[in-house]
């Protein structure tokens, strides 16, 4: 039988070594060419063993038995996958500079015929492209041009009252008791309210989120490699590459919103409540209710897929 690839970060080992009996095994994410070792982030360990450190995604490769059972993954998806975790983790750059990026290569990708013979080539380079528009300047001056847009994320806002979110994974804190109210009463808006909210939001963001993570950059980073890894991004059984970087985008936006919400009356954060805070939104994220919820916050996107996530990119 022949060996494929098996890839474990190093938050796994980290994960097993402090947990040798863990409450959750980590996951074998296989494809008929490689293996990805990874775990689920609605358990407070296994997401602090992710988002913790920052050398989670330090990679540990070895050979395993392949599984002829295992569907394989298009060789345009996996050019695409690794390009995008290339794009992701560029070096010098905000969160929202690089989802931007990943957004604008995703768009030219689509734009290229499927049958085109140096895809796969063309694929490769586009992250040393991206480098080369950030290091000149170029990505930045796109980016501000944007036009500002609020017609996705002042619903978005009021549909996060609506979502079932499991309050139990949050910290014991004084917090605990009073964010899911507050956040229940996001629902209950009207369209000034949601105005007002949406500039609110944006305005602690920038002034007091910004700062809580200034001193741990790496989590916002794991988080997004996270996502990239573990879904193996952009391949999906029923979204399009768009619609995925739309999902991925609002996932951000939205879990931005809950520490702003969390910061508005000046609480702080510590380590545990941030953790817990990232298990509560990943716990939503694989409840059988998120299916449900997921199409209702789709429906709110009225505007082109791409546009409507960089709207989303706080400025």
């Amino acid at each position: 039988m022949s060996q494929i690839e098996c890839y474990e970060p190093e938050f796994v080992r980290q994960y097993l070594k402090k947990h040798p009996q863990p409450v959750r095994s980590p996951l074998s994410i296989s494809w008929q060419h490689e293996s990805r070792r990874s775990l689920l982030l609605d358990d407070y360990d296994c997401c602090d063993a992710v988002l913790g450190s920052p050398e989670a995604f330090a990679l540990n490769v070895k050979m395993i038995e392949a599984d002829p059972a295992t569907s394989p993954l298009s060789p345009v998806m996996g050019a695409l996958n690794q390009a995008a975790l290339d794009v992701v983790t560029l070096p010098g750059l905000s969160i929202d500079l690089r989802l931007y990026a990943l957004g604008v290569m995703l768009s030219f990708v689509q734009k290229l015929p499927d049958d085109r013979p140096d895809l796969l080539r063309i694929i490769a380079s586009l992250p040393a492209q991206m480098a080369h528009y950030a290091a000149e300047g170029t990505l930045t001056r796109l980016y501000q041009q944007l036009p500002p847009l609020n017609t996705l994320s002042r619903p978005l806002i009021s549909q996060l009252g609506r979502l079932s979110l499991d309050w139990d994974k949050l910290t014991d804190c004084t917090r605990k008791f009073s964010l899911p109210l507050q956040i229940s009463l996001l629902g209950l808006q009207d369209k000034n309210s949601e105005a007002l909210m949406q500039q609110q939001l944006a305005e602690v963001w920038e002034m007091q989120g910004q700062a809580t993570f200034a001193d741990r950059p790496w989590i916002w980073t794991n988080y997004l490699v996270y996502r990239l890894y573990h879904d193996t991004f952009p391949q999906h059984d029923t979204l399009s590459v768009t619609a995925c970087y739309l999902q991925l985008v609002s996932d951000i936006f939205l879990l931005r919103s809950l520490f702003s919400l969390w910061l508005m009356d000046d609480s702080t954060l510590t380590h545990e409540q941030i953790i817990s805070l990232f298990c509560v939104f990943e716990s939503w994220r694989h409840a059988p209710a998120c299916a449900t919820e997921r199409a209702a916050l789709r429906q709110l996107t009225q505007e082109d897929e791409l546009l409507s996530a960089f709207s989303l990119l706080i400025r």
